[in-house]
């Protein structure tokens, strides 16, 4: 949980950032292009999750999306194959890559660097030389078939929360029934922090669907809606829902509102379990709450004093700044960095203070999945986010990712596979057939590799083999990364990747935004990349060193 919340944190920082400083980063039409970009690099991030995992490595995940990329619109173009067995021919192809480089390295032991660095090179060739190195594409054709599998706008996401809120209300009931039958099993009466946790998930599912409902409030007119995709010659359409432009924009209104107010009572109420547990805590979250509310006011202040400076200044001007004259690119510069600081500031404030109370009090640290919900909500609300359609590619990451979930923490063998990562011969030992989730791994990384090549063609609609998806393999790896999938295997959970994979191109979308020079796009998400990496460490040792210390006062002193 703690590591999701500081990727969350980190995820928002960079969209806090980004808003402040141009308003075009929350129009419907940026917010969509994110969404569909940070959806085909998830797919990626998350078969590259299975193999980091178990302790390995895939460097040629770019060249398996190149190479699918061009044999999709051979099969179908050239070729004459259908769009659905072309789709499966290259996602078999793609896992079939998985399976030898698997296979490879189980039964004749070489490193996986070598052998997905050998794939790297040899996927990339093969691709140039199949097509000649030339560019292909599918035309106009199959805009409205195969093309929507990537183009496709199913619904807005006010209906996805609407969905979503009605699912995870009802598993939230049946969760609560659950714990509540073993309650009286048990003959233990639960803790209030403990019922807190329970009631948490149903009523956030509740708020959900009522946020999402609203844009049906003032009425809709149903009809047929646009094409999915085409299957057995038939064309298969979603529910075409139209609502008036008030109805559209009803759920960022009922965000804005209904988490503005329900922000307040859960934040004075987390603070007070947190300040109530004892003078120890009371002086632990004095501290943090200071902090929060002086860079809030300095975060104020940016936003009414320099952030109009920084919009205003024109790079060729010369500005007087006291005695000294700057030209207007590097006062922008100064003005930028001056407010990066105090974002970060404002979160890593916000952040301290949430560890603080939740170490403090156990009820404090059952109020946080509802305190994050209504933050995110009143801020969301700002955006038009709700009124934004929802691309196809998303609603793919969406059901890879629960079912890569549930794989991976519900079912034995995804139990396995944490156990390879963490210590090989001891899985072994144990009775795991640890080459045999090796291949496993690596054939779910190249089946995702598949799936995004797919996506990524159908996309772009422009595939040229020397140079589609480079670097796209650094782009998962450090999604993974940074969603919490340790190098050295072991760790890993599916939505911090999610997440990692969307922080990842956000950062790439501001530096469009705000103007920064292409030349530094690398250098700024290397520095990111690192920097979270840095925190994550320290972290990890400072908490490890309040639970030595914790244990030593619980012991007493030793004579």
């Amino acid at each position: 949980m703690n590591k999701i919340l500081g990727i969350f944190g980190l995820l928002l920082f960079v969209c806090l950032f980004t808003t402040v400083m141009s308003d075009s980063f929350i129009s419907e039409y940026n917010l969509y292009n994110i969404t569909r970009w940070s959806a085909l690099f998830g797919i990626l991030s998350i078969g590259v999750a299975f193999v980091i995992i178990t302790g390995g490595i895939d460097l040629s995940i770019g060249s398996v999306v190149g190479l699918v990329a061009c044999l999709l619109p051979m099969l179908v173009t050239e070729y004459g194959v259908s769009s659905f067995w072309s789709v499966l021919i290259v996602i078999a192809v793609a896992g079939g890559i998985g399976l030898l480089h698997g296979l490879l390295i189980t039964r004749l032991d070489l490193q996986p660097f070598v052998v997905t660095l050998c794939g790297l090179l040899f996927y990339r060739g093969l691709a140039r030389w199949i097509t000649d190195d030339n560019t292909l594409g599918f035309g106009q054709d199959y805009d409205d078939s195969l093309r929507l599998l990537a183009i496709g706008k199913p619904c807005s996401w006010a209906t996805m929360l609407l969905l979503g809120g009605i699912i995870l209300a009802v598993y939230g009931v049946w969760k609560l029934r659950r714990y509540r039958r073993q309650s009286l099993e048990t003959a233990q009466p639960a803790t209030a922090a403990a019922w807190i946790s329970a009631w948490s998930t149903p009523v956030i599912g509740i708020l959900l669907a009522l946020v999402g409902s609203s844009r049906f409030w003032l009425g809709w007119e149903s009809g047929p809606g646009t094409a999915l995709f085409q299957m057995a010659g038939y064309q298969v359409r979603g529910l075409g829902i139209h609502v008036s432009a008030e109805g559209q924009m009803m759920p960022s209104t009922v965000m804005k509102y209904l988490g503005a107010l329900l922000f307040v009572p859960t934040v004075s109420l987390f603070l007070y379990w947190g300040w109530a547990s004892g003078h120890s805590g009371a002086r632990r979250v004095r501290w943090p709450l200071v902090t929060v509310i002086v860079s809030s006011l300095c975060l104020f202040y940016c936003v009414w004093q320099l952030v109009p400076l920084y919009r205003s200044a024109v790079d060729d001007d010369v500005w007087q700044v006291g005695a000294v004259q700057v030209t207007g690119s590097l006062l922008k510069t100064l003005l930028m960095l001056i407010v990066f600081v105090v974002v970060g500031s404002v979160i890593g404030s916000i952040g301290w203070l949430i560890s603080v109370a939740a170490a403090a009090s156990p009820k404090a640290k059952a109020l946080i999945p509802f305190l994050v919900t209504t933050a995110v909500m009143t801020l969301a609300g700002q955006t038009h986010l709700a009124a934004t359609m929802v691309p196809m590619p998303m609603l793919v990451l969406i059901v890879l990712a629960i079912a890569a979930s549930v794989f991976l923490n519900r079912t034995v063998y995804g139990r396995y596979l944490l156990a390879l990562g963490r210590n090989e011969e001891a899985a072994r030992y144990s009775g795991i057939n640890t080459k045999r989730m090796i291949v496993v791994a690596y054939v779910l990384c190249g089946l995702a590799a598949g799936l995004g090549g797919v996506l990524f063609a159908l996309d772009v609609n422009s595939v040229q083999p020397s140079g589609f998806g480079n670097f796209y393999e650094l782009y998962a790896i450090a999604a993974a990364v940074l969603g919490g999938c340790s190098l050295r295997g072991g760790e890993g959970n599916i939505l911090g990747v999610v997440i990692g994979a969307a922080v990842m191109r956000v950062l790439y979308n501001a530096i469009n935004i705000l103007g920064i020079s292409t030349k530094l796009e690398f250098a700024i998400i290397g520095i990111v990349i690192l920097a979270g990496a840095v925190v994550d460490v320290v972290v990890k040792r400072i908490v490890a060193r309040r639970a030595v210390r914790a244990a030593e006062q619980l012991a007493g002193p030793t004579r």
